[in-house]
């Protein structure tokens, strides 16, 4: 007879034992990060980047030869990068790795993956970023301060993470597509987003094209720091999301089911090559994924136009999952 589930996350750290055992040739992961690993959450349709990985048909799916993924996640929605290395759910690396010593058996995660920093900076564009009356500025010596912190947050997270070999991979963030509208979650009242539309086509006046360029500076700037961390394989997302069409997107920053597959899909990808694997099926729909440089101005301006994105007020009412 079963035992009784325990709480959160030694019920996960049970659920990724017991797959240790049945799928002893799975990849082996563990995942800290924000809602690009961990939403939709069940606020809205579709499955997470964890889920779909941990998902056998999904994964085989692209490759039937695929070994599968066994991906122990600690990942929340909203998660700062700033709360990461001191997060009491890391207990649940610590249990694992103590479980298989406890048993005298050799263990190591494969890989980390590590999804963090955004809500550090993106729903604080108003600290960063001045201006009105049709013009806005970005405060560089304000924004490299946020950047700062979340470089030191990683250093002590992966004094955590890093008893071993096993590569720490962190994916890039954006782009960013600046709105009033929200995207809808199960609750009528409550939306998610935005977080940078309101401040830049409100506050500041600017149009749908200026507002875009500000935040493309903004995440042109995160993304070089992060990939120059020492001690994390950094890859760039930013080219899956900016081919995906407006039926992707769920809100400012979030994707519908569709998106989250294709950003799953580019995961997949570089854990693979990280721990050695090369994809023996599905590995040319893998490399559709890889799209030309990002955007310009009058891509940022048909995304705009088609997803209205100055055109209404904003709908529901409460802050939102990040």
């Amino acid at each position: 007879m079963p035992g009784p589930i325990r709480e959160y996350p030694l019920d996960r750290c049970d659920l990724f034992l017991a797959r240790c055992k049945s799928r002893s040739k799975a990849i082996k992961v563990f995942a800290t990060g924000d809602s690009w690993l961990a939403a939709p959450g069940g606020w809205w349709r579709g499955s997470s980047v964890v889920n779909l990985l941990n998902d056998d048909d999904w994964v085989r799916s692209i490759d039937p030869a695929h070994p599968g993924f066994n991906v122990l996640s600690i990942a929340k929605v909203g998660f700062e990068m700033k709360q990461m290395p001191g997060d009491h759910d890391l207990v649940a690396l610590d249990y694992v790795r103590s479980e298989f010593a406890r048993q005298q058996r050799p263990f190591a995660f494969d890989a980390f993956m590590v999804s963090g920093g955004g809500n550090d900076f993106i729903p604080k564009i108003q600290t960063y970023v001045g201006g009105g009356d049709g013009d806005a500025r970005i405060d560089d010596a304000a924004l490299d301060a946020i950047f700062e912190q979340v470089a030191n947050r990683w250093s002590a997270l992966l004094a955590r993470l890093v008893p071993g070999g096993a590569p720490v991979l962190t994916n890039g963030y954006g782009p960013i597509i600046p709105t009033l509208e929200p995207g809808s979650t199960w609750l009528p009242l409550l939306g998610i987003g935005p977080w940078v539309g309101p401040w830049l086509l409100q506050h500041c006046g600017l149009d749908a094209v200026h507002a875009r360029a500000i935040v493309d500076e903004v995440m042109n700037r995160f993304n070089a720091r992060v990939s120059a961390l020492p001690g994390v394989a950094y890859f760039d997302l930013r080219p899956v999301v900016a081919a995906m069409p407006a039926s992707f997107w769920h809100d400012e920053i979030h994707f519908t089911a569709a998106g989250w597959e294709r950003v799953a899909q580019r995961w997949m990808e570089e854990l693979d090559a990280r721990v050695g694997r090369t994809p023996q099926v599905g590995a040319a729909s893998l490399r559709g994924l890889r799209m030309p440089a990002l955007a310009g101005a009058g891509a940022a301006k048909k995304a705009a136009a088609s997803r209205k994105a100055a055109a209404k007020p904003a709908r529901g009412r409460g802050r939102r999952p990040r």
